[in-house]
């Protein structure tokens, strides 16, 4: 047809074409490439085992390589043990775990790590492995991971748990700084072996699988107050009737061993330096001497209405038995107070504003007496003691003590390193004995002196009653002579020598009048030669017409040469007492310088007046 064009269409070229093509080659290639790795021979390059390179070698090639190197790899390889932190605990090397290493199967593992069966994966590796990357080929031991080399591990790192604790030495305190234990889990710990990775010089490194077991932390406060403070000697426990040890004390700076003990590490000893005070009294020495010897006696006679006797007789009783460990107090009123009927004390002469009058408790003050007099003999310390307001006939000057509710008190403290025990006892013939049982160290015994510095004659006075009959004389009140005098503590040694003498007290005893009532028309001048004498009325035999000279002392009385002290009365009738000092009376003779009476039970009271 003509006119008619053809129109023809070009063809162009795909653009995606390429690309696939190209992917196909690459994959081809690759694939080829695999195929090719897989069939052959040889490792891969860069693969170590155990420390030694055998890349681009055959299996045998390898064993070749690794047969003379077995020893090293044991010797120079092993398994580092680490525990939560990373921080690193143990090191063993194979050698040291029993493992051993086959050089056959070495090299297989090392083939295997190149021809694991999987072409694609194998071939990358072959292409990782050509342009540099290491692989590192975990050794496995021979026969595995035996029970035994989990066994070696766990014995190594298993820890018992170690207490804060500490030793006293001589001049230091050695305290051990406390450490946590570890309980390993070893079963745990040998699946950890088996499933380790070793790094490229053959060893591996495994968490250790352990359960902490805590330990007692010291508390360095605590540990101050249980050491330090005062230092005790051995004790008698009164409760129990048994001995209680001694404690020593040692003081230490709490600061200077808490920084010792944080710079240390768990369970080192650290020496912190310290001062011991050591006992003298040790509960081994204590048990031989309980009680062994007589320390100081005294007696005196009891006289009186039967009321006044009963008195004495039962503040004995509340006395005797009393113990006192080294340092401990004795206190008269709150071993026998209150003077009351309602604690069993009877009515009697007592002393009240400067005259005699009857009253609960009457006496009571002749036990307290007694026992001071002891207790100096005992060379005891004396805390409080108080003259009477008269002097006392059945004791020596300077030698009473005066007891009441309220005041005053008598207290003497044991100062011996040993305990004491306080004897009573009351004797059939109206005599008051107390000892002080306890140890003597050495062969000291002491005496008492004393001075008398004045003495105050009474005067009589004569009062006319209109109720009594002409002619009729009575005595009102009977007299004592006033005295001022000093005692002094001497001690001396086993030979006589006199080692010391010390001030002990001044007592200050009142002068007391006589006064007599007389009837009607029987007044007199009692410096009347001519006037009549009442031949019943008390005569102090011991009033001097001078004050005594205080310059010149009275001798002591040596306490073996037993002395009677004068013949006691009711203090209604009490005669003035004689200025020189009873001391040291015989003891009863069953045991030496005493007695051993049953022991009474102590009763405590309140404090209300008494005698």
């Amino acid at each position: 047809m003509a006119g008619k064009r053809e129109i023809v269409k070009e063809k162009t070229a795909k653009p995606w074409l390429i690309p696939v093509v190209a992917a196909v080659v690459l994959v081809g290639a690759y694939a080829g490439f695999c195929i090719a790795s897989a069939a052959g021979e040889s490792i891969n390059p860069h693969t170590v085992i155990g420390g030694q390179d055998v890349g681009g070698m055959t299996r045998d090639e390898a064993v070749s390589t690794l047969a003379p190197s077995l020893h090293k790899i044991l010797a120079q390889n092993g398994v580092h043990i680490t525990l939560d932190n990373s921080e690193e605990l143990a090191y063993f090397s194979y050698e040291e775990l029993g493992v051993t290493f086959d050089a056959d199967k070495l090299a297989e593992e090392a083939y295997e790590s190149s021809h694991s069966g999987n072409v694609l994966a194998d071939g990358w590796n072959l292409i990782r492995s050509s342009f540099g990357r290491h692989t590192a080929v975990t050794p496995q031991p021979e026969g595995g991971w035996e029970a035994e080399a989990a066994e070696t591990v766990a014995d190594a790192t298993q820890l018992d748990k170690l207490d804060f604790s500490y030793e006293v030495t001589d001049t230091a305190l050695m305290l051990t700084k406390a450490r946590d234990g570890r309980n390993v889990d070893r079963n745990t710990l040998r699946a950890r072996l088996i499933g380790s990775k070793a790094d490229e010089d053959g060893s591996r490194t495994v968490d250790l699988p352990y359960t902490a077991i805590d330990a007692e932390k010291g508390d360095l406060n605590a540990l101050n107050d249980a050491l330090g403070g005062e230092m005790a000697n051995a004790r008698y426990d009164k409760e129990t009737g048994t001995i209680l040890p001694e404690r020593p004390a040692l003081h230490f700076s709490v600061t200077q061993a808490q920084l010792l003990l944080d710079a240390a590490a768990p369970g080192a000893t650290v020496s912190v330096p310290a001062t011991a005070e050591e006992p003298t009294v040790t509960a081994e020495v204590l048990k031989e001497v309980l009680f062994r010897d007589l320390l100081g006696t005294y007696t005196t006679n009891v006289s009186g209405a039967s009321g006044r006797r009963a008195n004495v007789r039962l503040t004995a009783e509340r006395v005797n038995g009393c113990i006192l460990n080294s340092g401990e107090e004795f206190n008269y009123y709150d071993l026998t107070g209150p003077f009351s009927k309602s604690n069993g004390y009877q009515s009697a002469p007592g002393y009240e504003n400067g005259k005699t009058v009857e009253m609960d408790g009457g006496g009571a003050c002749q036990c307290s007496s007694t026992t001071y007099a002891a207790a100096l003999m005992a060379n005891m310390e004396i805390v409080s003691r108080t003259a009477h307001g008269f002097a006392s006939s059945y004791i020596g000057l300077g030698l009473d003590a005066t007891v009441s509710g309220g005041g005053p008190e008598f207290i003497f403290r044991n100062n011996t390193d040993f305990p004491v025990k306080v004897e009573t006892v009351y004797s059939s013939d109206n005599r008051l004995t107390v000892n002080i049982i306890g140890t003597k160290t050495d062969d000291t015994y002491v005496k008492m002196r004393t001075v008398v510095l004045s003495t105050t004659p009474y005067e009589e006075e004569i009062i006319e009653k209109e109720d009594l009959q002409p002619g009729e004389r009575v005595v009102d009140q009977t007299p004592y002579t006033g005295y001022v005098v000093d005692t002094y503590r001497q001690i001396y040694d086993g030979s006589g020598n006199l080692i010391s003498e010390t001030y002990e007290a001044r007592s200050k005893y009142n002068k007391r009048n006589r006064i007599i009532f007389v009837g009607p028309g029987g007044l007199v001048d009692p410096n009347d030669p001519n006037a009549p004498v009442d031949p019943n009325a008390p005569v102090d035999p011991n009033a001097p017409t001078t004050p005594t000279d205080p310059t010149t002392p009275t001798t002591p009385t040596d306490p073996t040469t037993p002395t009677d002290p004068t013949t006691p009365t009711d203090p209604s009738t009490t005669t003035d007492p004689p200025a020189t000092l009873p001391v040291d009376p015989t003891p009863p003779s069953d045991i030496p310088g005493g007695v051993n009476p049953t022991p009474i039970d102590d009763q405590i009271g309140e404090l209300t007046p008494g005698a």
